[in-house]
């Protein structure tokens, strides 16, 4: 059998006519499906930031911030009382006592408070949690649960101090949060 130079031309075109719409067809399915693949992921860091890490970051700033106030006041109320003392002034005790009241109040009502909603966060979204940050979970849970027993009278403040609870103990926590909320920060910005 003889094939012709103008059949084959024929064939071939054919060919490509009936080839080409299914191969287009499916490097756009493969394409639509890693756009949609990658929606799906920006979607996923975009609820961990709003809903976990920028939560527990706020929640710890603003801790932070009024605890940092808190020793400013100290550091200044004692260096007026000294100087008042080498005046030969007598200072009063009565706004020295209403500090340290303002300050266990505050304690009770507002910082242990939002501690325990930083653990409820962690709790209720501990999916979205990267693995580096939920081995800080049992730390905050202890730093919580200790602050519960202390003020309830479960536990002497000796036994407390003896355990070594301080939030010096979070601290590492408080940096993994920070790193994760940039690095997720960064990554949505620079897909966005």
């Amino acid at each position: 059998m003889n094939v012709s130079p103008d059949n084959s031309l024929e064939t071939i075109k054919f060919v490509v006519s009936v080839v080409a719409p299914v191969v287009i067809g499916w490097l756009g399915l493969q394409y639509g499906l890693r756009q949609l693949k990658e929606e799906k992921r920006l979607a996923y860091i975009e609820k961990q930031l709003s809903e976990f890490y920028s939560p527990l970051l706020g929640l710890h700033k603003e801790i932070r911030a009024k605890s940092e106030l808190r020793v400013k006041i100290q550091k200044v109320g004692g260096e007026i009382w000294k100087e008042n003392v080498q005046a030969g002034l007598n200072p009063s005790i009565e706004s020295t006592e209403k500090e340290i009241e303002y300050d266990n109040r505050q304690l009770n009502e507002e910082f242990v408070p939002m501690y325990r909603h930083m653990l409820e966060i962690f709790r209720k979204n501990y999916w979205l949690a990267e693995p580096d940050t939920r081995e800080h979970y049992p730390i905050l849970v202890e730093y919580v649960e200790s602050w519960n027993r202390s003020l309830a009278g479960g536990v002497s403040g000796e036994i407390i101090q003896k355990i070594g609870h301080t939030e010096a103990n979070l601290r590492p926590f408080y940096d993994e949060l920070e790193k994760r909320t940039e690095h997720l920060r960064l990554h949505l910005a620079q897909k966005n």
